[in-house]
Parts: structure tokens; C-alpha cells; sequence
């Protein structure tokens, strides 16, 4: 039923090295599930441009529909993602007059007066579409290759959550064509019993994902379940939600069960 693959390339050794909560790639991967988009990798690489080549190959020789990465966009000698994407894609590295123009104007200043460290970040690779970042200097750059289409956003996430909801979102709206929604129960059971009835359920109704949070399990309070629901619309959406808890309220009632909606 979904109709477009993504998968999120996290760029940074700070990510890496466990200094830096990856907080992109979890956000990301949100609003793209409620966009109706379904992830299927999140990969985290060093700055060393033949890491990130090597990511980006593989992903492309998978060819989702969007793969999207984030950092890598700044002025400093370790901010390598215009150069790996121009060596994966065979294109020359350009700068975009537009964004120049852009920066100098948000500077209050002229072109030839932008700092080199500016000008760095107005890179973008020839024949991709860049744009403007709302909150920060770097922007995004948007390239199609074959059937891919690769979207680098800024690392800040600030700055990436602005970019992503004011330029992202819209195009991956019109092409997955649906929406999602989430709901979090809790069952008094254990996780053997219940992944029976979770299992049955998403047999029994399309596009439905139950997932037992074993590691937020308490004696006391229960076991989570987070319940996604994918269809056409809002509204249908609910539809199909309601219709999960009540048949998992059902099957867990039969095995004498407790279930409560949060």
C-alpha cells in the first residue's frame, strides 16, 4: 500500500563516536511515517567521504524513492557531503548564484563581500535543485538520479526540522498519497501471549503495524503496544485505528486480558 521507500543517511563522526544523540534521523523518520512514507534503513557514517560514497551507492543501487541525509553542509574541511554526492552522481560541483544573492542579502552586504566560509556553503551539484534554508546559511540540495531522488539537509536540527516541514514534507506528501496515525495501548499480559493476537490482527487488516514494547514492559501498569495505521486520508485512518484496538480489545479480553488505550 505505501507508495514511497525512504531511507535517512545520518552524516557526522560525532554521531559515531556516541557523543551526539542522532535526534534527526528519530524526528525524520516520524514525520515521514505520518506523512505515509515508510523508512526502510537509517544509517549513521563517519565524515570520511569514502564512508558516505559507499552509503550512498548501496542505497542508490536499492533505489527508494527518496533517500534523504542529514549533515555534512558546512564551511569546515570535515563537511564532505557535496563531494561524496558529486562523486556518487558523476557531477561537478557548482555554486548557486540564487543562494548567494540570498545570503548577501540577509547579510545586508554585496556578493563579492561574502566571507569564504559562505560562499563554501552556497556548493550545490550541478543540474540538482537548491534551496533556500529558512533558519541557517547551508541550504538543501535535491538531486534526481534514476528513479532516487536524494535530498542533503542541514545538520543543525533546527535548521533541518525548518527545512524539512517548509520544502520536504510537501513533496513527500504528493508522492506517497497517504497519511498515518499512531496510538499507544497497554495490555495486561506478557509478550509471548500478546504477539499472537498483534500478529493476527495485522494479517486480518492491511496496513496496520502493532509492535509489543517489551523493553517498557511493568508488572504493575502492563506492556505497551504501539499501534500505526496507514490509509488515504485522516479520517480514515481513524477508522482503521478504531477498528485495530477494538478487535486487539476483543482478543485480549477472550484471554482474559486487560487492555487500556493511553
Amino acid at each position: 500500500m505505501l507508495s514511497a521507500k525512504v531511507e535517512i543517511i545520518a552524516i557526522g563522526s560525532e554521531l559515531c563516536y556516541g557523543r551526539v544523540y542522532d535526534t534527526n534521523s528519530f524526528w525524520i523518520a516520524d514525520q515521514l511515517t505520518q506523512l505515509g512514507a515508510t523508512v526502510q534503513r537509517i544509517t549513521c557514517v563517519p565524515d570520511k567521504m569514502e564512508d558516505i560514497c559507499v552509503v550512498l551507492k548501496e542505497a542508490l543501487d536499492r533505489q527508494p524513492e527518496f533517500i534523504i541525509s542529514t549533515g555534512g553542509l558546512g564551511p569546515t574541511f570535515d563537511d564532505l557531503t557535496i563531494e561524496s554526492l558529486s562523486k556518487v552522481t558523476g557531477r561537478e560541483i557548482v555554486i548557486d548564484k540564487k543562494i548567494l544573492k540570498l545570503m548577501a542579502e540577509r547579510r545586508k552586504t554585496t556578493v563579492e563581500e561574502l566571507s569564504p566560509n559562505l560562499i563554501r556553503m552556497a556548493r550545490t551539484i550541478k543540474g540538482a535543485t537548491c534551496l533556500a534554508n529558512p533558519l541557517g546559511w547551508a541550504p538543501i540540495t535535491i538531486i534526481n538520479d534514476r528513479k532516487t531522488m536524494i535530498i542533503a539537509l542541514p545538520g543543525p536540527p533546527h535548521e533541518m526540522k525548518a527545512c524539512f516541514r517548509e520544502h520536504i514534507a510537501p513533496i513527500i506528501s504528493r508522492r506517497t498519497r497517504y497519511r498515518s496515525l499512531a496510538r499507544r495501548v497497554i495490555v495486561k499480559m506478557f509478550e509471548s501471549k500478546v504477539s499472537v493476537l498483534t500478529n493476527q490482527i495485522m494479517q486480518e487488516i492491511s496496513a496496520v503495524y502493532m509492535k509489543p514494547l517489551v523493553g517498557e514492559f511493568d508488572r504493575e501498569k502492563g506492556l505497551p503496544i504501539e499501534i500505526i495505521v496507514f490509509a488515504i486520508s485522516g479520517e480514515e485512518c481513524k477508522i482503521k485505528m478504531k477498528k485495530a484496538i477494538e478487535n486487539l480489545r476483543r482478543l485480549v479480553n477472550e484471554k482474559g486480558g486487560l487492555l487500556k488505550v493511553l
